[in-house]
């Protein structure tokens, strides 16, 4: 399930400008560095912290205060609920939390 989580970071990273919301500067860096950590977690396959960055995500657009930018909002919910649920059922419930490469 990496793969999925890689792709969501890269997801998040870019739709800033696939939907035009990169003119808003708390919109845009909340996308572009949590894309990026999610992408990176999804990499190192820590499972735990990628569902809790995915919940960050998707409380990040009343916590930042765009939750007014209709693409920004559904980007954030949809990507980070997503993650915080796949992620959270793989590293929370399903006992793999963490893997390493030699474990994978």
């Amino acid at each position: 399930m990496n793969w999925f989580t890689m792709i969501a970071g890269a997801v998040l990273f870019l739709l800033p400008f696939i939907t035009g919301y990169s003119g808003n500067p708390a919109a845009l860096w909340t996308s572009l560095i949590m894309g990026v950590v999610i992408a990176v977690l999804g990499y190192l396959k820590n499972y735990k912290l990628a569902a809790v960055s995915g919940l960050l995500t998707f409380i990040a657009p009343w916590i930042m205060s765009f939750s007014g930018i209709g693409a920004a909002l559904w980007t954030c919910l949809i990507v980070g609920g997503a993650v915080a649920i796949v992620d959270g059922y793989r590293g929370f419930l399903s006992g793999r939390g963490t893997q390493t490469a030699q474990h994978a």
